[in-house]
């Protein structure tokens, strides 16, 4: 076969594997600045609790009580991973508000409530709400989590808890991973997701206790 004929085959392959791996990649990419960029978010209004999502870092927390403040709810609770599961330095460094309110007591206005999420993943606090709103017969909850974790958040906590449900939004003055390698996260979060459609399913070879 000559070259050129080569070259051309060599050309139009490209052309065809390519140019639908673009389209894909920009529909991928427009979809993400949707949902993630501009998710359906809820005003602060009066509830029986206010959950902060984790990792509590010193933006989330400043937040939390600002609203806690305004008297969203009476009682505020805190994902509140241990260090093992955040890294020692890391929690030490950007925990350390959360962890100076969750071990205060009766130093506030309102009730605290903290606990350390197992599994250590939004689902893990999904499933914390739902035995805390069992127990307490919390029929209307505020969740507080950053703009681009919001639509999963949302999916994840209705999965488990059946009351009313405003997700609280907030912004980091950056973008933690930056807005494209977010995209990625919070895509995977939602194969997974996809994959483990129950409260509490969890994949193969990923048991509910972090211990």
């Amino acid at each position: 076969m000559p070259r050129s004929a080569r070259t051309t085959r060599r050309s139009v392959w490209a052309v065809r594997v390519l140019v639908p791996v673009l389209a894909l990649g920009l529909v991928w990419l427009i979809a993400g600045w949707a949902v993630f960029q501009h998710p359906r978010t809820d005003a602060p209004a009066r509830s029986d609790a206010l959950l902060v999502l984790g990792p509590p870092d010193r933006t989330r927390m400043a937040e939390a009580l600002r609203l806690m403040d305004a008297g969203v709810a009476p009682v505020l609770v805190v994902a509140n991973p241990g260090t093992r599961d955040l890294g020692d330095a890391s929690g030490k460094m950007y925990y350390a508000r959360a962890a100076q309110i969750c071990a205060e007591d009766g130093g506030q206005d309102y009730e605290v409530i903290c606990f350390r999420p197992d599994p250590s993943t939004t689902q893990g606090e999904a499933m914390e709400l739902r035995a805390l709103s069992e127990q307490r017969g919390w029929d209307h909850v505020s969740a507080l989590t950053y703009r681009q974790h919001v639509a999963r958040a949302r999916l994840l906590l209705g999965r488990c808890y059946s009351g009313e449900l405003d997700v609280l939004s907030f912004d980091y003055p950056a973008v933690p991973r930056g807005h494209l390698r977010e995209f990625v996260y919070q895509s995977g979060g939602f194969v997974k997701a996809w994959l483990t459609p129950g409260c509490d399913q969890q994949l193969p070879g990923q048991p509910k206790s972090v211990d």
